[in-house]
């Protein structure tokens, strides 16, 4: 086999590998967010508060509450902070002239 036809091989093999490549990546990847029926309406959202502290936030959409947790990694506590009624929060909103 002669340098000429290696080349012609590696290019090919090139392409095609470059085809591979662009089909596969092609297809963008599906989120399943939310794939729960509606039974569970609940919204959980994480965050880090200080370094060895993290927040919960739970979201309870049928009774319209949000919960808020404290998480202690250091010796693995889980405190509820506080809990808002979501209901009373945006009606007082409506009523300043907010967008009901």
């Amino acid at each position: 086999m002669g340098k000429r036809s290696i080349v012609v091989l590696l290019v090919g093999v090139n392409v095609v590998l470059l085809t591979v490549l662009i089909v596969t990546a092609w297809d963008l990847p599906k989120a399943n967010a939310q794939a729960a029926p509606l039974a569970s309406n609940y919204v959980m959202v994480a965050g880090v508060v200080q370094s060895d502290h993290d927040a919960l936030y739970i979201i309870d959409l049928s009774a319209r509450t949000m919960h808020v947790f404290d998480i202690d990694r250091t010796n693995r506590n889980f405190n509820l902070l506080d809990m808002r009624d979501l209901r009373r929060d945006f009606r007082a909103e409506e009523r300043a002239g907010g967008r009901p």
